[in-house]
């Protein structure tokens, strides 16, 4: 379980939003992954740097959240082996449907994974840490910032 810290920087980060203008949302991130420590560990990193973020656990959370709140994301990033939907297919209905939304997909995976995700749609492809090995704060800034660039 993430520090009390992080969990209450979420929560202001969710209260922020719900008080956020439809149109102010550049640097509004998406992060679909059943990997709880994944979603936490980049939510801090992406918070600390200003972007507001909202996390799912599977495609179906993602989509409810998509479709049951006015928030224009900028970006969302999906692992590509979920469960209740693939992230496959959250990324070829996210695309197919996408105006200024870009997609980043993630996997433990090989590369041929990652280019199966482009291909459905996807922006980019970045390969996932091991479970245990702490995420590289300068490459996940890097990538997002090339996508969406600095936060309103």
């Amino acid at each position: 379980m993430p520090p009390v810290s992080s969990r209450k920087s979420v929560l202001v980060v969710a209260l922020r939003l719900l008080h956020m203008p439809v149109e102010s949302s550049q640097g509004l991130v998406l992060i679909v992954d059943d990997d709880p420590v994944f979603i936490s560990q980049l939510t801090h990193i992406l918070v600390e740097r200003g972007y507001l973020v909202l996390g799912a656990k599977n495609g179906k959370s993602a989509l409810d959240l998509l479709n049951q709140h006015e928030l224009n994301f900028s970006l969302a990033i999906i692992d590509v082996f979920l469960p209740m939907s693939s992230g496959f297919e959250l990324i070829k209905k996210l695309s197919a449907n996408k105006a200024n939304l870009k997609i980043i997909a993630v996997s433990i995976g090989r590369q041929k994974v990652l280019d199966t995700a482009i291909s459905l749609g996807a922006d980019a492809g970045v390969a996932k840490s091991e479970a245990g090995i702490p995420l590289d704060a300068r490459q996940w800034l890097a990538e997002v910032f090339l996508q969406i660039g600095l936060p309103e």
